[in-house]
């Protein structure tokens, strides 16, 4: 049976429920992890492969306004798909812990980093695509706790925050808070609502805000790398020589975001390969692949991209190659 664990009753009437699909067959299992998302993201469809969900385990409470839910899925590749719902005025929230997430909505594709956060549509279609499965966090609000007139909103999804932007980690621990012990009275519960809704004009004012002068700076010079990652030679000096400035000066630019002009293209070019491996699976040789964004060394290159995702360049390929088997 699926194992429901609730915290004793309280009088705001939310109480934080914990899951675990352990010992149900697949069907089963799918029915229950729809079930459980339902309340928080609206239904939807999910596609892994079979016998995955039985390590599923999460918890999730829901209060008026707000509802959050953290999920843990083994180490498989999952999507989730949704029609979405028309006139909810629904807002979602999602980040993924351990690995990528990749969300296509309205036209648009979006890659966010593990640990950085997304708002979402909950009114139209979407797909959710975790490469690497592991810990989801999602959660859904009103879109009136924004305080911002539907245009503003609409531009304001798909916007990755990044993990350390210090008013999301206020957000990230009233859900946390929420989650553990959930409130213990119904003003309780009203002082969480009010404060979480208190913390989303900072974040909508990150969103809109122009970028900094030094970003401004590096967009063009970020924009060269990414248009030459296939270039093997590719390095600091040659990318300061066509835009007419130093190489000291680009590699103060990186400085200045905690980073260096390597450690960045060596970041872009591990990227882009895992989305061809995730893209072609098997139908191209890990070795070409590696070349198309200009890795000469295929030894460097497995090793760099196991220690920055934490598997093979061959795991991400088979995974590709076993979802696209499932959805045939």
């Amino acid at each position: 049976m699926l194992q429901l664990y609730h915290t004793p009753a309280n009088a705001s009437g939310a109480s934080p429920v914990s899951f675990d699909m352990a010992g149900h067959d697949d069907a089963e299992a799918r029915r229950l992890c729809a079930a459980h998302f339902s309340p928080i993201i609206g239904g939807a469809t999910v596609e892994v492969e079979r016998g995955v969900l039985s390590g599923m385990h999460g918890i999730r409470c829901g209060l008026a306004g707000l509802s959050v839910m953290t999920c843990f899925f083994p180490s498989s590749p999952l999507r989730l798909k949704a029609s979405g719902t028309p006139g909810s005025g629904r807002v979602l929230m999602l980040r993924s812990m351990e690995g990528p997430l990749i969300v296509a909505q309205d036209g648009r594709t979006i890659e966010a980093e593990p640990g950085d956060f997304l708002f979402v549509s909950g009114e139209l279609p979407y797909d959710w695509y975790l490469p690497e499965g592991g810990r989801l966090d999602c959660g859904s609000l009103p879109a009136g706790a924004f305080r911002v007139p539907g245009a503003t909103l609409s531009r304001l999804m798909l916007r990755p925050i990044p993990r350390t932007f210090p008013p999301l980690q206020l957000l990230i621990t009233y859900g946390a808070y929420l989650l553990m012990r959930g409130p213990h009275s119904a003003g309780e519960a009203e002082m969480a609502n009010a404060h979480f809704n208190e913390i989303l004009p900072l974040v909508v004012a990150y969103l809109e805000a122009p970028p900094a002068p030094d970003r401004d700076r590096l967009l063009p010079v970020k924009r060269y790398i990414d248009d030459h990652l296939r270039d093997g030679d590719l390095d600091v000096s040659r990318v300061a020589g066509v835009l007419n400035v130093t190489p000291r000066y680009v590699q103060k630019l990186f400085q200045r975001e905690g980073t260096t002009f390597s450690k960045y293209l060596l970041e872009r070019r591990l990227a882009e390969a895992r989305k061809l491996l995730l893209r072609n699976g098997p139908a191209r040789p890990i070795g070409a692949t590696a070349y198309d964004v200009g890795f000469g060394d295929i030894s460097y290159f497995n090793r760099t991209f196991r220690k920055r995702y934490g598997v093979a360049p061959s795991a991400v390929r088979e995974r590709a190659e076993s979802i696209s088997t499932a959805d045939g």
